[in-house]
């Protein structure tokens, strides 16, 4: 037996691990977009503000919900363009996620512990957390999506080719 056939998982483990992990994908997002909403919601209480940083975690969190969603059902009807598709949001959230490591909490938000309390570093460090597993999900997701078979070609279905028979039912032409 080859190696190849032995170690790949059956269609059925595919089908139902990447309806899991867009469910997932979508699940981390939902989350994501709350905590960094929140935090647009509450900007004017600070001094300064990781604006920019926030916005395009807010973003891609808000299309990883949507595309999560769509694709959960989805999945199979185009799998090389899912996988590309799941690798940009990968890079996406990984940069999020540098992005948002790189905005130190500790002195750069003036302000925040007096007007709000100590809970917003748990939850920066929330958002942090839940970014960086949202972008291996969806390089997870990468992989899966690699490995599913399309719609197209799942359901194909094969001429019987017959071998000729020497007769035909229609007249010989002489050249």
């Amino acid at each position: 037996m080859k190696f190849e056939k032995m170690s790949k998982p059956s269609e059925g483990v595919i089908r139902n691990t990447s309806r899991f992990l867009y469910q997932a994908e979508a699940l981390f997002g939902g989350i994501i977009l709350g905590i960094v909403s929140w935090y647009l919601a509450h900007w004017r209480d600070t001094e300064k503000y990781p604006g920019a940083r926030l916005c395009f975690t807010e973003i891609f969190a808000g299309f990883a919900i949507i595309y999560g969603s769509i694709a959960i059902w989805t999945y199979n009807w185009f799998p090389i363009c899912f996988a590309v598709i799941n690798f940009i949001f990968s890079l996406a959230f990984f940069s999020a996620f540098g992005a948002l490591i790189e905005w130190d909490c500790n002195k750069n938000w003036v302000g925040w512990e007096e007007n709000i309390g100590k809970g917003y570093k748990a939850c920066w460090k929330t958002t942090e957390a839940f970014t960086f597993i949202a972008a291996f999900f969806f390089l997870v997701s990468t992989v899966f999506a690699l490995m599913t078979t399309s719609a197209t070609t799942e359901h194909h279905v094969h001429m019987i080719h017959r071998k000729a028979s020497g007769t035909s039912s229609t007249a010989e032409t002489q050249v």
